[in-house]
């Protein structure tokens, strides 16, 4: 069961996940996410197709009849608890997030929905599962972000021990995960999830994985990428609300724009890509998981700056300019490069992919092509800003 499944990362598992194994999938959404991109005037590269029609489409071209759609309100704990009772699932994937920093920063009403989102109906879905179907893997997307403002040199996958100095004594903090900070109302959210996932898994004896997901790019992946199966296209946002940075900088590539860079462009993040999410997730959903035990798993294979992505970009396409704005966001600037310990289930994933990143890049520029005459250049440029709005006279 993945939840979130009307969504670019939900969608794309879900997908795969029946493609290319014989589980039967269900896919969960209630669209909200439809309606927030409405509200923020965002847009979709390629036109998005409902999840049935998705389905009938994905049954026409692979002839299986594996995957399948409920409609459920995860706020309401009542459906909820009908939907896990229905399918009692082997796995659940909880991708069903409101996913966009720059959303949950734009209003007291964004910030309090994401909370909602991304927090109650995941505690929905936890006690769903603790009464009904305990021997259920849930498997939690998370963030990244969670360590972004924490200066550390290293981020481990589990609890540690730790020490600091305090007035010129030594103390210790004993079986902790590393302490996560945010900058943001969505990368809070996020912490708050791990916490409870944390939390959960102790308590009720549940088998839990957090995936500490880097930023995703990319398009597509094999089963929906050729020209004949647009039908299969998952959402792909490029606007300044909720687009993740390649998939925007590709964009104004192919519409001969500048890359718009926010601030100095030192700022790093996580990078993966659409094609090996997906490889993982599948390897996530096989990985042996005790009851009370949360395993923590980071879903990354780069970590560069943004101008080292606009850069790279630009060494595809001479031709493209780089822009540098002032920032919009609140992002730190620790004196510390982290490394960030990789599972060993995915470490495979870790090989080539300097030469990987090119190709998705290349597939990426390929694929937007086909679309430029469609690409809406106003709303790429960020609005929202992070710094709260000036008091009312």
């Amino acid at each position: 069961m993945i939840l979130g499944g009307d969504g670019y990362l939900g969608w794309t598992l879900g997908l795969a996940m029946a493609h290319r194994t014989d589980r039967q999938v269900v896919l969960v959404d209630n669209f909200v996410k439809r309606r927030w991109e409405k509200e923020a005037g965002a847009k979709v590269l390629v036109p998005l197709e409902s999840p049935q029609r998705r389905i009938a489409e994905y049954e026409r071209i692979f002839g299986k009849h594996n995957l399948s759609f409920e409609k459920v309100e995860l706020l309401d704990p009542e459906a909820v608890e009908h939907i896990i009772a229905k399918y009692r699932p082997a796995v659940v994937i909880n991708a069903a997030q409101q996913p966009s920093a720059p959303f949950s920063m734009s209003s007291a009403k964004n910030a309090a929905a994401t909370f909602s989102n991304n927090v109650a109906a995941h505690l929905n879905v936890l006690w769903a599962i603790a009464h009904l179907s305990n021997a259920t893997k849930y498997i939690k997307v998370g963030s990244g972000g969670c360590y972004m403002a924490t200066d550390t040199d290293y981020v481990p996958l589990g609890k540690n021990d730790f020490t600091f100095e305090l007035d010129g004594q030594q103390h210790k903090v004993l079986q902790s995960f590393l302490p996560m900070q945010a900058t943001d109302f969505y990368h809070q959210s996020k912490i708050t999830d791990f916490l409870i996932d944390d939390l959960c898994s102790k308590m009720w004896g549940l088998k839990v994985i957090t995936v500490q997901q880097a930023t995703i790019f990319g398009a597509t992946i094999p089963e929906n990428h050729w020209t004949e199966r647009e039908g299969l296209a998952a959402r792909f946002n490029y606007d300044a609300v909720f687009g993740t940075v390649i998939n925007r900088f590709i964009c104004q590539m192919v519409i001969g724009h500048p890359l718009t860079v926010y601030g100095d462009g030192t700022q790093k993040t996580g990078l993966i890509s659409l094609t090996d999410t997906a490889v993982n997730f599948l390897k996530f959903a096989d990985l042996d998981v005790t009851p009370g035990e949360h395993m923590v798993v980071h879903n990354y294979t780069h970590r560069l700056s943004i101008s080292e992505i606009a850069e790279r970009l630009a060494n595809i396409s001479p031709s493209t300019k780089i822009n540098y704005l002032t920032n919009p966001r609140e992002e730190p600037t620790g004196k510390l490069d982290p490394q960030v310990e990789v599972h060993e289930a995915i470490k495979a994933v870790d090989s080539n992919k300097d030469a990987r990143l090119r190709e998705e890049m290349a597939n990426m520029l390929e694929f937007a092509s086909r679309y430029k005459d469609d690409i809406d250049p106003s709303i790429i440029l960020p609005e929202v800003k992070w710094l709260a709005a000036e008091k009312k006279a």
